[in-house]
C-alpha cells in the first residue's frame, strides 16, 4: 500500500494533477490556445510551455540536490544559463524562458510537456527514500527537499490549471 509520500503516493499525485491540467484545455479551440490573454500576457500556450519548463528546470535542479551539495547546487544550475541577463530574479527568469519557448509550436509545447512528465516520473521510479531526502537551496522556494520538489510539481499544475481557465474564458 502507498503513502502520500512514498514513490508510489508521489507518482498518483503528479498523474492525477497532470489529468486535471491536461483535461483544462481539452476541449479549447486552437485559436483559444494561441490568443494572449489580456494587454499581452500569456496565451494558454505559453502556460504550457512555462509548465514543462519549468518541470524540467526543477527537475534538474533536484537531480542535482542528489548529486551535489548545497553551496554548489545553485552556482552549476546558474551555469546551464550563461545567457541568462543578470542576477536570477523568478519573474526575469519566467519572462526570458518564454520568449525563448514561443518560438515553439503548439504541437511541440504539448509533446515537450508530455515527454518532460514521462521523464520525471521514470526518474522518480528509480529513486530511494535517502534520496528523497536530500535536500538543498532552492532560489526560489528555499530549503528542499527532492520530495519537496515533487510536491511543488503538483502545486504548479493545480495553480497553471486555474491560469489555463482563465484564458480559455478570455473574449470568446
Amino acid at each position: 500500500m502507498s503513502t502520500p509520500d512514498d514513490v508510489t503516493g508521489i507518482k498518483e499525485k503528479l498523474n492525477v494533477e497532470r489529468a486535471k491540467l491536461l483535461e483544462s484545455f481539452a476541449q479549447a479551440p486552437r485559436e483559444t490556445m494561441l490568443r494572449p490573454f489580456g494587454d499581452g500576457g500569456w496565451s494558454i500556450k505559453d502556460v504550457l510551455a512555462h509548465v514543462a519548463m519549468a518541470e524540467s528546470v526543477n527537475v534538474a535542479f533536484a537531480k542535482m540536490m542528489i548529486a551535489k551539495g548545497t553551496p554548489l547546487q545553485l552556482k552549476e544550475f546558474a551555469a546551464e544559463y550563461p545567457d541568462f541577463p543578470g542576477e536570477f530574479e523568478l519573474d526575469k527568469f519566467n519572462a526570458w524562458m518564454t520568449e525563448r519557448w514561443r518560438a515553439k509550436s503548439l504541437d511541440q509545447v504539448l509533446a515537450a510537456l508530455n515527454q518532460t512528465r514521462q521523464e520525471t516520473l521514470a526518474w522518480l521510479e528509480t529513486l530511494s527514500s535517502a534520496q528523497l531526502e536530500r535536500s538543498g537551496e532552492h532560489a526560489v522556494w528555499g530549503n528542499q527537499s527532492v520530495r519537496g520538489m515533487f510536491r511543488i510539481l503538483v502545486i504548479h499544475d493545480r495553480f497553471h490549471r486555474g491560469d489555463i481557465e482563465k484564458r480559455k474564458n478570455f473574449g470568446g
